[in-house]
């Protein structure tokens, strides 16, 4: 049988080739007069779907992302941990310093209230000390007066080098209170200048005197208040003093003055002040730095 030629143009090369064959064959068996059966069609081999392609590459791709997500999960983890543990070593090291700052704090408390209690011994012990030493200045202070209660200061006397001091006041003292002359040769201890004689000065330094009984020397110190050779010779005769007693003096020195004006008779006497009138005698008592106004 007859079998039309397709067109040849509208086929594969390979199925060209077969069916040039064949032909070649059929034309063989038709002389032959045999009957050769015709080979098949050869299949072509079935295309690739892109969808598969896609999916294939796709399933890869993912794979191999999947793959480079997890070695980045890994290595995160990795990294976490090891960052865990430095932190771990981190919070042991910040623990033991806390604990040894801790320490360091709880003995600097203890050291602290140790000292504070030793201040506070030591500020109780200053507070008696003070205590003490004001009543020993007033005792020394008092002692001090008391004793110069047996002085006299002398001022205005020229002075002249090689004097006896002793020998002019023993010839003035006699003539401010002359019943009592003959007592000054025994009573009147000691008397010299004060202090050192400084070069060029004008001016006589004063003279001091002790004597051995109170009551010659009060008598001299009284009888000095109206003695006429001593405004003569412009001599003054007081008492001596200690500082504290001047600076009481000093500030209560304007209502002596004031006194005076007034008419009244003012004064003092040891560490206090004496206001007088002529028919009554006014006592006015102020504390005044340890001192006694009257």
């Amino acid at each position: 049988m007859d079998v039309d030629k397709p067109t040849r143009g509208a086929m594969h090369s390979y199925a060209k080739k077969s069916l040039d064959a064949a032909f070649k064959v059929n034309d063989a068996s038709n002389a032959s007069g045999l009957k050769v059966p015709l080979p098949e069609t050869p299949k072509p081999p079935p295309k690739k779907s892109k969808m598969s392609d896609r999916a294939a590459s796709d399933n890869q791709v993912s794979n191999s992302h999947l793959m480079e997500v997890l070695q980045r999960v890994e290595n995160m983890q990795t990294g976490t941990l090891n960052r865990m543990q430095t932190l771990e070593a981190t919070v042991k090291d910040n623990t033991s310093s806390l604990n040894s700052v801790t320490e360091a704090l709880e003995f600097m408390s203890n050291q602290v209230e140790e000292v504070s209690s030793k201040v506070n011994a030591l500020q109780n012990r200053v507070e008696t000390l003070e205590k003490e030493n004001c009543v020993l200045r007033d005792k020394s202070e008092e002692l001090d007066a008391y004793k110069r209660r047996w002085n006299l200061r002398v001022a205005g006397i020229a002075e002249q080098r090689g004097e006896d001091v002793r020998k002019i006041l023993l010839d003035l003292f006699g003539k401010v209170s002359p019943e009592i002359a003959d007592q000054l040769v025994y009573t009147l201890d000691v008397a010299h200048r004060l202090g050192p004689r400084a070069e060029g000065a004008h001016s006589s330094r004063r003279i001091i005197v002790q004597f051995l009984s109170r009551n010659v020397r009060d008598q001299i110190l009284r009888d000095a208040r109206t003695a006429a050779i001593l405004r003569e010779r412009k001599i003054r005769v007081f008492e001596d003093l200690t500082q504290s007693t001047k600076d009481g003096r000093n500030k209560l020195w304007p209502l002596v003055e004031r006194a005076r004006k007034e008419g009244k008779r003012a004064g003092f006497r040891g560490p206090l002040q004496i206001l007088m009138s002529q028919a009554i005698c006014c006592f006015f008592r102020i504390i005044l730095e340890k001192f006694l106004l009257f």
